[in-house]
């Protein structure tokens, strides 16, 4: 007869597509020393060890009392073997809150950890898409023009300041940021002579920060929180559907 193994697992990590928001349905790589993956067939990794939990696995009644709620932070580094995704570094605070009354929030042990993706340079881009590249340099002094790795750009609504996409610059100071679904049409008003539709361009601006760190991968939630503080600068743009917009971005 087949043995039967039981194993409580300490939570889920789903990898998400930074641009689309959608869940990315292939392999990636996640490493670390502290802590166990298995990706299953919902396209979730599965957390099955980390250091300092192996008690958990094997209680099934309750969890253990100690250590508390997202005391231990385990950290990672996530890769795509096709390149697709840059890579970045994250961490996730284990354990989670295993009481089911809490299904609901956030760091629930029901609850897969969401992290996003930003694509890389070489991202396919759908023809219905708006995108920006950008070209991310400074000027040394003995070096010349140098590209800028870990830099984020975010594209920004003019009209009300909404974010509408952000990107990283890689280790060769590229940068592609995909907008998909941004409508980009004006319907005719009351006051129009004829009923009509009319495609217009849509305001943007880009802006520019970096925190000057030398790591590679980085982490770009870290980045994403101090953006406002390391803005660096900003400049005006106009997204089509369809339309690639190209900049290159000089840092003092």
């Amino acid at each position: 007869m087949p043995d039967q193994v039981d194993q409580r697992v300490l939570g889920a990590i789903r990898l998400l597509d930074k641009a689309t928001n959608s869940i990315i349905q292939r392999s990636l790589s996640l490493t670390t020393d502290d802590a166990k993956f298995v990706r299953n067939r919902s396209n979730l990794y599965v957390i099955t060890d980390a250091t300092g939990l192996s008690d958990h696995t094997t209680s099934f009644e309750a969890p253990p009392a100690s250590p508390a709620n997202e005391s231990i932070d385990i950290y990672f580094e996530i890769a795509d073997p096709q390149g697709r995704y840059l890579p970045r570094v994250t961490h996730i605070s284990l354990p989670r809150d295993a009481n089911p009354d809490n299904n609901e929030l956030s760091n629930s042990l029901f609850q897969p950890i969401n992290i996003p993706l930003y694509v890389s340079a070489n991202a396919p881009v759908l023809n219905n898409w708006s995108s920006v590249r950008a070209s991310v340099i400074r000027n040394d002094s003995e070096l010349g023009r140098i590209p800028v790795r870990g830099s984020l750009l975010r594209v920004v609504r003019i009209s009300n300041d909404e974010v509408l996409a952000s990107g990283l610059s890689d280790e060769r100071g590229e940068v592609l940021i995909l907008i998909p679904g941004v409508p980009i049409t004006r319907f005719a008003d009351e006051d129009d002579d004829e009923d009509s539709v009319e495609v217009s361009e849509l305001p943007v601006r880009l802006e520019v920060s970096y925190n000057g760190s030398e790591d590679w991968p980085i982490d770009p939630d870290v980045l994403e929180n101090t953006h406002n503080e390391n803005l660096q600068l900003s400049q005006d743009l106009s997204l089509k559907t369809g339309r690639m917009e190209k900049t290159t971005i000089e840092l003092t």
